[in-house]
C-alpha cells in the first residue's frame, strides 16, 4: 500500500485529492483546522485507510505531533501535498486600505505553512517510494503572468514565496530522489474560487495526481505546472 499525507483535507481541493488516492487504493493522512463534512464523510467512507487530524499549519508543535502520529501508523509516505492555504478579504483592498500586519498570517499559513509541514515529515518521504512533494502554488504567484493583479499583495506575494522555496527544495532533495512539484491548481469552484471559476475541484485532483505519477523521480524536468499539465512560467 502507498501513503499520501495532505494539507488542507477539509477544503474542496484537499478533499478531492484524499478522495481520489482513497479510491486508487492508498492510505491517506488528512489535516486541516478542523474536520469538515467532506473529510467526516471520507473517514466513515475509507474507515481505516483515512485518518483525520485537526492541526494548524502554522504551529510547529501540532505539526510536529502530527508527523509523529503519522509515524506510528507507516514508516514512510510516497507522497506529501501541500494544499491548505487561505485568501483573506483584506487581501481585495488597494494599498490604501491594505493592512500589511493582517497578511502576516497569509504567509504563515500560505508560505511557511508548506516548509513547516515538509520538514516534519522529511524523513518519512525520503523512505517511500514515489518520493513527491507537491506544494499547491498559483498563477498569481507567477512574474509573467499574473493576471494582472494590482490587489492581493498578500496571497500574490505568499505564493511566489512558494515557488521559489519549490526551487530550493527540489536542490536541496535531489540527492534523495524527491521530485519537488509547484501546481496551479486552476480557478476552482470552490468557496475560495467564488461563484463564478469554472474548474470542478475533481478535475484539478486528477490533473495533479496525472502531474504527479508522471514526474516522479524526473528531477530534470519543469517544477512549475498548470494542473493540465502545462508549464508555468515563473
Amino acid at each position: 500500500m502507498k501513503y499520501a499525507v495532505i494539507t488542507g483535507a477539509s477544503g474542496g481541493l484537499g478533499a478531492e485529492l484524499s478522495r481520489l488516492y482513497l479510491e486508487r487504493g492508498w492510505s491517506v493522512e488528512g489535516m486541516d483546522l478542523q474536520e469538515s463534512g467532506r473529510a467526516a464523510a471520507l473517514r466513515e467512507a475509507f474507515e481505516e485507510r483515512f485518518h483525520f487530524t485537526p492541526v494548524d499549519v502554522t504551529s510547529d508543535e501540532q505539526v510536529e505531533a502530527f508527523a509523529a502520529s503519522v509515524g506510528e501508523r507507516t514508516d514512510r509516505i510516497d507522497m506529501l501535498i501541500n494544499a491548505a492555504g487561505v485568501l483573506t478579504k483584506n487581501g481585495e483592498n488597494h494599498l490604501e486600505d491594505f493592512d500589511i500586519s493582517a497578511s502576516l498570517k497569509v504567509f504563515d499559513i500560505n508560505a511557511l505553512g508548506p516548509l513547516r509541514v515538509t520538514k516534519a515529515f522529511l524523513k518519512l518521504l525520503k523512505r517511500g517510494e514515489d518520493r513527491v512533494l507537491v506544494d499547491i502554488s498559483s498563477e498569481a504567484g507567477s512574474m509573467q503572468t499574473n493576471n494582472n493583479y494590482i490587489r492581493r499583495y498578500d496571497y500574490c506575494m505568499s505564493k511566489a514565496a512558494v515557488n521559489m522555496q519549490c526551487v530550493i527544495l527540489q536542490r536541496y532533495l535531489r540527492p534523495d530522489d524527491i521530485k519537488v512539484l509547484a501546481v496551479h491548481p486552476g480557478w476552482m469552484q470552490t468557496s475560495m474560487g467564488g461563484a463564478n471559476a469554472v474548474v470542478p475541484p475533481r478535475e484539478s485532483a486528477e490533473g495533479i495526481a496525472a502531474l504527479a505519477e508522471k514526474y516522479a523521480h524526473q528531477l530534470d524536468n519543469p517544477i512549475y505546472f498548470d494542473y493540465n499539465g502545462t508549464p508555468r512560467p515563473w
